[in-house]
């Protein structure tokens, strides 16, 4: 699979490391930087936990930089207020699949000496001034979730740029554990459980079920609760498992059709909530966005939320908070309240459209009917 995915960054094969979870590439890289204890780390917040719990592992402090509101990135006018002499590296989320203000960030980054980390895990095959993002910086790191346009079924990736951290970066990966084959056995199942039972009017009732599960140890999860819980999970640095390498070279072989559908589903969207009044994603000049999750602000999102699983439609949340999901310790990983109100008032208000391939133009009809019905913007 490296070399598919070299092709298609344009790349060495030699620069890809194929790990159990995007984070994982996150944590290598930082360790390989040689960040230690009291080293600091700026991120956007509004993330995953798991990105500031990959900082947090190494006992690195993590500072939090508000977003922009109209592309739910990090805003670059905030890094100077964050930076000070422990700072040692800034983490660059493309959210939604839309492209951080790269010249803006990148910027920064060279003028204090900063490595810049891109967090691809919502962005593959989004450009920034026509380069893929996940070029830009010293590494960049992605997830290969069910939901997104490059799935291996969990696992993820770490693309480095920086030759001078290949070194580093493979010492730690050959120092990673293989999946047992009972674990790769128990992920080839939830692949084709998923391919075989997941729809747009399924999906809701089964990612209930496997949060269930999850949380059980039945199946394997996103995040396990060691990690929820703050504490660093044993065999947490591990490879990706071979169903999921199979996995991902089929879906790479076929990458442009699902960039293609997000890419037409994302503008359908655009002009169905156009057409009832609704505001509408705004995309910055610069980009060329493959939308993984189209965001709509709404007025009272939990009802939204509650109607939207009663209808069956794949209608998402992220982030439920800050530093997602919700039940997250965030004062543990250093996050207060207040500290950015429009990440905060984000996690109130947007909720999210899929945009995959099985969305057809009769469901995002249905979807944008259900929002004029059921919702009213905020």
């Amino acid at each position: 699979m490296n070399d598919l995915l070299a092709e298609f960054f344009n790349t060495r094969s030699r620069n890809i490391f194929l790990f159990a979870k995007g984070r994982v590439g996150l944590y290598v890289v930082l360790k390989a930087l040689g960040l230690k204890e009291g080293d600091e780390v700026i991120m956007p917040g509004y993330t995953c936990m798991v990105v500031p719990s990959a900082a947090g592992f190494l006992r690195c402090t993590c500072r939090y930089a508000d977003i922009s509101p109209q592309t739910y990135n990090i805003n670059a006018a905030e890094l100077d207020r964050h930076a000070g002499p422990a700072t040692r590296a800034l983490i660059v989320q493309h959210t939604y699949g839309i492209p951080a203000d790269m010249d803006a960030a990148a910027g920064w980054s060279q003028k204090h000496g900063i490595p810049l980390i891109e967090d691809c895990c919502h962005a593959f095959g989004s450009r920034y001034a026509g380069r893929l993002c996940g070029t830009f910086g010293c590494a960049s790191f992605f997830s290969g979730q069910w939901n997104k346009p490059f799935y291996t079924g969990l696992g993820g990736m770490l693309l480095v740029n920086d030759s001078s951290l290949l070194e580093g970066v493979r010492s730690l990966y050959e120092k990673a554990t293989d999946v047992s084959p009972l674990e790769n056995m128990r992920l080839n199942a939830q692949i084709m459980a998923y391919k075989t039972i997941v729809t747009p009017r399924t999906n809701t009732a089964v990612t209930t079920l496997y949060r269930f599960l999850s949380k059980t140890g039945i199946a394997a999860g996103s995040s396990t609760n060691e990690e929820l819980a703050g504490t660093m999970p044993a065999g947490y640095l591990k490879r990706m498992a071979p169903c999921q390498i199979r996995e991902g070279q089929k879906n790479l072989r076929d990458i442009r059709r699902a960039i293609d559908a997000r890419k037409k589903n994302a503008a359908r969207y655009s002009r169905l909530l156009a057409d009832a009044g609704w505001p509408t994603l705004q995309e910055p000049a610069a980009c060329e966005s493959v939308i993984l999750r189209y965001p709509v602000r709404v007025a009272d999102k939990n009802h939204v939320l509650r109607q939207a699983a009663l209808k069956r439609l794949e209608i998402g949340s992220w982030f439920e908070v800050p530093l997602h999901p919700a039940g997250t310790d965030m004062a543990g990983l250093g996050y207060s309240a207040g500290m950015c109100p429009e990440a905060e008032k984000a996690s109130r208000e947007v909720i999210n459209l899929p945009t995959h391939a099985k969305i057809t133009p009769d469901e995002a009809n249905r979807i944008i009917g259900f929002l004029k019905q059921h919702a009213l913007p905020a």
